[in-house]
C-alpha cells in the first residue's frame, strides 16, 4: 500500500495499539488498501468497536508515538470521536490521526500486516459521512464501489452507522455533489474521465433515490417532490 513515508511511520507505530483495542484502518487509506481508489489522503483514520473509553485508546496511541520520538497533541476528543496531531520536530512533518468509535459489523481483513475495515463497514462509514457532510472525497470513494453495491445496498449500509440517517438528507447531499466544480475533484487527482464517471454515478443515484422518495411520499399522502425541486 503506497503512502508517504511519514504516514507509514505513523501507521506502523500504531500497530500494537490496533491489535490491543481492535482498531482497524478506515478512510482513504483503507479504500486504497482494498484497491478501489488512488487519491491522496492527508490523515489516518482508525475505527474501533472496543468497549474501552476512546480517551484510553488515544492515551495508548500517544504513548506509542512518543516512544518512537514523535510529538503528539490532542486536538479534540469526545466519547466517540478523537483527533491527535502527530508530528516530527526534526523534519517538520505532521499528520492528523482520527479515532472513531463505530458499530463495526464485520471482522477486519488483514492487508500486509495491518487490520483494515471490511469493505461493507468501510462503505457504510462512507455513505454515512456523505449524508452528514458530503465532501468530494466521500463521493469519490462511494463511486469507486458502484460495481459492487446497488443503491439500496449502499443506503442500508450507511444507515448502520448513523441512527439519524435520512434518505432525504442523502439525496440533498448527492444533489449538491453533482453541482460541485470539477476543481473539487481534480484536487484528488481525478482526470476528466474519472470525474465523468463520478458525476454519472451521482446522477443515477440521485434519480433512483428521488423516484423512490417520491413514490413513498405519494403513498403517504406527502409532497412527492424531492428536496431542492422548487415550486410554491
Amino acid at each position: 500500500m503506497e503512502m508517504p513515508e511519514f504516514h507509514r511511520r505513523v501507521l506502523d507505530a500504531a500497530l500494537d495499539v490496533c491489535r490491543r483495542y481492535g482498531m482497524v484502518l478506515a478512510g482513504g487509506y483503507a479504500m486504497r488498501a482494498h484497491g478501489l481508489v488512488d487519491r491522496p489522503s492527508q490523515d489516518l483514520d482508525f475505527a474501533t468497536i472496543t468497549p474501552a473509553p476512546l480517551a484510553e485508546v488515544a492515551d495508548a496511541l500517544t504513548s506509542s508515538y512518543r516512544a518512537v520520538g514523535l510529538d503528539v497533541e490532542t486536538v479534540r476528543g469526545t466519547y466517540v470521536l478523537g483527533r491527535l496531531m502527530v508530528s516530527d520536530r526534526e523534519s517538520g512533518q505532521s499528520c492528523a490521526v482520527d479515532l472513531m468509535k463505530l458499530p463495526l459489523q464485520r471482522p477486519p481483513i488483514t492487508i500486509e500486516i495491518w487490520p483494515v475495515a471490511d469493505l461493507d463497514d468501510l462503505v457504510g462509514m462512507k455513505v454515512s459521512a456523505a449524508q452528514g457532510r458530503g465532501l468530494p472525497r466521500d463521493l469519490i470513494d462511494i463511486a469507486s464501489v458502484a460495481d459492487h453495491y446497488s443503491f439500496i445496498e449502499l443506503e442500508r449500509l450507511g444507515r448502520l452507522f448513523d441512527e439519524e440517517f435520512r434518505l432525504e438528507g442523502l439525496v440533498a447531499r448527492i444533489e449538491l455533489g453533482m453541482s460541485l466544480d470539477e476543481a473539487h475533484f481534480r484536487a484528488y487527482g481525478l482526470d476528466e474521465a474519472a470525474i465523468h464517471r463520478v458525476r454519472r454515478f451521482l446522477l443515477a443515484w440521485y434519480e433512483s433515490l428521488s423516484m423512490r422518495l417520491a413514490e413513498a411520499g405519494a403513498l403517504a399522502g406527502d409532497d412527492p417532490r424531492p428536496p431542492g425541486s422548487g415550486g410554491p
